[in-house]
């Protein structure tokens, strides 16, 4: 835990998402850059805000590629488990979650975007709730 009561992705906890995701979806490696999968860890900021610690661990996933294979799904299953962890559900469609990944993982949008987009996202679900 960290301020406010806050629960963190670990790296082990990460890894362990990345494995099942593989076993569901496939993946042609199951290779990750621990170094690079580190930093993007330890570069999501230790502040208040989950709203935003949770747009910060996707996005440096997907900055970062530390995984062979699954970057994308990794960066928005991060940020779902992160939220869920901490109490705040998500309210996305799949086809708008795919777009945004996409964008995000291009270059097309800029890390404000990406999380104006999440905390959008998250006051649906948490309307009158401090993020």
């Amino acid at each position: 835990m960290s301020s406010a009561g806050q629960k963190r992705l670990s790296i082990a906890g990460v890894l362990a998402i990345h494995k099942e995701l593989l076993g569901r979806y496939g993946g042609r490696s199951s290779e990750v850059d621990m170094a690079k999968l580190e930093l993007a860890m330890m570069l999501a900021p230790h502040g208040k805000r989950r709203a935003w610690r949770a747009s910060q661990y996707a996005w440096r996933i997907l900055k970062d590629r530390p995984f062979a294979a699954g970057n994308s799904r990794m960066a928005l299953a991060a940020l779902v488990t992160f939220l869920e962890m901490n109490g705040f559900p998500w309210h996305s469609s799949e086809v708008e979650e795919t777009v945004m990944v996409e964008e995000a993982g291009a270059g097309r949008i800029t890390e404000a975007e990406w999380e104006a987009w999440v905390l959008s996202k998250m006051r649906k679900a948490t309307a009158g709730t401090s993020n």
